[in-house]
């Protein structure tokens, strides 16, 4: 317990330490907009570059960095600045290498970061392309060091974004630096008119009634206007009726200190509101007189759209910090208890091979039996929310996993409950196949459905549906999901729909609407959530309270066939024929299941209580097969076992035996020679046929038995 304690202690410290890393980030990326109210005090780009250089590196530690600016003249991309210097010629050369072969020029269609390898394969590159929302401005090339292979989605993510404010300050630099030229050599009334239209923000005059008398195009753009629409016309007229009284309240606040600035909203032509950040600068005349003012709004909506993205980014990192935290504490409880309930499950079969058919007593064991095996499947539950339950890759069909649960006792129950809705499939002919474990994939689908049905009381409609689909580019939803190429399974219902809170809770073990008792354990979506992970996939909802909901959930495809189905072996062909077994587990009852299955077997079995009392019995003594458990505590582990008595007799075989779940070190331990790897609590068949089939040769090597 101590162990687990402190290994919590370090995850949460962990955690934290990465949830600091993401907010400094993000701060970090947002504070490069402070080049703004500064931006006509600089002299060159070089400020803005170095800036910018020094938050990358703070974000991702690149062996060099360098910026490729474009030349406004010819359109030529030139190398403005590299950081360090003696990487200049290095970096000119594998830039050189890529615009030769066309990696440079798909790169800036790309708009996002770029990994690839360098010239020589001997280092790799993080190029992205530096542009606003209407041009390219440049290209950002980082060298990663060597042993820098993973990096982060979100560093990623924020490196878009500190690139993209970056860009914009380049943009706005060179604007108000064309501005400030011009400025100098024209004096003419006509040439000012020239400067106003220039202006990168939507400038208006107004009058001291505060209608509008001039704007540049800029303006006309933000409010979709043309100019005879706008002139003549109070400036509140544009505004949202939120920001209307704002206006008012400023307006007397300008005529007396002749500046104002602040947040207003306007309304466009086609009805849609546009925020912008609103300076308000007094005209007086030569008695100090108000006589009207200059406006200046920048458009915002870039701004709120980055933040925005940042409070989702927020969200999902809290999603996955909860969500980790709550699967190690079902890890560890799903490991005690399987222990327990292997007795309620393996003791019962080996009383029924025991007492004859027409025995009264057969009745009542088979409901203990059916009692226990209902437990282990809540165990297998906390387990596949833990993300430590799906042990088997197998070539599965979505579309037979969805049909074999459509014609199960469970769905026509299903049915029966819920008599008043409609249930309609769109299955797709060719649908490609996917990796992954069919009995939690079957267990996936179901509790789709079913929360679908719950959702209507009232009746309704689902739709369930399969599709291929391939991802071009990211979707951004509950899950980004990547670009590849997907099987898509859809649940739709026309439902109550879920709130906005609840979808950012839905996920959440015993976290239900629905009466406890009646509807489940609570951890059905819980399960889909662990399943849909273990499988790499990605999960999208979309809900209207009143309307209905549907949850898509996008499998990774594989090309790969399916393979034949396995037949039932009969139990004489993993009979044993006396040879000596010893049971390792430092759990009682454990030891006495294994032994009675194993003698019942006909297996001589001998039985210690920790790894230490194993290695040595195998000091003075010999076995032709360990039964090893891979977690006892106190004391030395499975693969620390099996390292010391490998020592004493090498190529010795095993197989192991767990209550949690195959971990690296169940890996290992198969490296080292180890055979199959069962699972608590198992029935005599699953482990006859591991001990049989390692004792005769016959197992698969650790890639065959994952």
């Amino acid at each position: 317990m101590e162990k687990r304690t402190q290994y919590m202690e370090k995850r949460i410290e962990y955690l934290e330490e990465v949830n600091r890393f993401t907010l400094d980030a993000l701060e970090m990326a947002a504070s490069l907009g402070d080049f703004q109210t500064s931006i006509n005090k600089l002299e060159d780009t070089s400020v803005i570059l170095e800036e910018t250089g020094s938050r990358i590196q703070g974000l991702i530690q690149f062996e060099a960095i360098a910026f490729f600016l474009v030349d406004e003249a010819n359109h030529e991309f030139f190398l403005a600045s590299t950081q360090p210097k003696n990487y200049r010629s290095y970096i000119q050369n594998e830039v050189d290498f890529l615009i030769d072969n066309g990696t440079f020029a798909w790169a800036l269609r790309e708009k996002r970061p770029v990994i690839i390898s360098s010239k020589t394969y001997e280092k790799r590159l993080i190029i992205h392309v530096m542009a606003t929302s209407s041009r390219i401005r440049g290209m950002f090339v980082g060298l990663l060091g060597e042993g820098d292979t993973d990096i982060p989605d979100i560093s990623l993510s924020l490196l878009s974004i500190i690139l993209f404010n970056s860009s914009n300050a380049v943009e706005s630099f060179e604007l108000y630096n064309m501005i400030r030229e011009i400025t100098k050599s024209l004096e003419r009334k006509e040439n000012y008119r020239m400067l106003f239209q220039a202006a990168p923000d939507g400038v208006e005059v107004l009058d001291a009634r505060g209608n509008i008398v001039d704007c540049n195009r800029t303006h006309q753009t933000l409010v979709k206007h043309n100019y005879e629409e706008i002139i003549g016309r109070p400036a509140t007229e544009f505004f949202s009726d939120n920001s209307k009284a704002l206006f008012t309240k400023k307006f007397s606040v300008l005529i007396e200190t002749g500046y104002v600035e602040g947040e207003v909203e306007l309304i466009c032509s086609d009805g849609s509101t546009l925020p912008v950040w609103r300076k308000e600068k007094a005209i007086y005349d030569e008695n100090k007189g108000f006589v009207g003012a200059v406006i200046y709004n920048r458009d915002m909506s870039m701004h709120k759209q980055a933040e925005e993205e940042r409070r989702n980014l927020e969200a999902q990192l809290h999603r996955a910090q909860k969500m980790e935290a709550i699967g190690a504490l079902a890890g560890g409880v799903a490991h005690d208890l399987n222990n327990i309930l292997s007795g309620l499950v393996s003791i019962p079969e080996l009383l029924l091979m025991q007492i004859p058919e027409e025995n009264p007593l057969r009745k009542s064991i088979l409901t203990i039996q059916r009692s226990g095996e209902k437990a282990a499947a809540i165990v297998q539950d906390l387990l596949t929310l833990a993300r430590r339950g799906v042990v088997v890759s197998d070539i599965v069909n979505l579309n037979h996993v969805t049909s074999n649960y459509l014609m199960s006792p469970e769905y026509e129950r299903l049915k029966s409950f819920h008599y008043n809705v409609e249930f309609e499939t769109h299955l797709e002919k060719e649908l490609f196949n996917i990796v992954g474990s069919p009995v939690h994939l079957s267990q996936t689908v179901m509790n789709l459905i079913s929360n679908a049905a719950e959702a209507m009381p009232d009746g309704g409609k689902i739709l369930i549906s399969t599709e291929n689909r391939y991802v071009d580019r990211p979707i951004t939803g509950y899950d980004d999901v990547k670009e590849g190429d997907y099987v898509v399974l859809s649940v739709s219902d026309t439902g109550v729909g879920i709130s906005r809170e609840d979808i950012e809770r839905i996920f959440e073990p015993f976290y239900t609407k629905k009466v406890m008792g009646q509807s489940g354990t609570g951890l059905g979506m819980a399960v889909v959530w662990g399943t849909v992970k273990d499988h790499n996939g990605y999960i999208d909802i979309k809900s209207t309270e009143g309307k209905g909901t549907i949850i898509r959930v996008y499998f990774p495809a594989t090309r790969e066939e399916l393979a034949r189905k396995k037949t039932k072996r009969p139990p004489e062909t993993y009979l044993g024929n006396g040879e000596t077994i010893l049971v390792v587990d430092d759990v009682e009852e454990q030891r006495d299941i294994a032994s009675q299955i194993l003698t019942h077997l006909n297996y001589s079995v001998t039985t210690v209580s920790s790894g230490e009392e194993a290695v040595e019995y195998m000091k003075n003594n010999s076995a032709d097969l360990l039964v090893l458990d891979m977690i006892m505590d106190p004391g030395i582990d499975g693969l620390e076992t099996y390292k010391r008595i490998l020592e004493l007799h090498p190529g010795q075989k095993a197989i192991i035996v767990s209550g949690f779940s195959e971990t690296e070190r169940v890996k290992e331990v198969q490296r080292l020679g180890g055979g199959a790897y069962v699972k608590k609590p198992y029935l005599s068949e699953k482990i006859g046929i591991a001990v049989r089939d390692e004792l005769s040769g016959n197992a698969g090597r650790p890639e065959e038995n994952k």
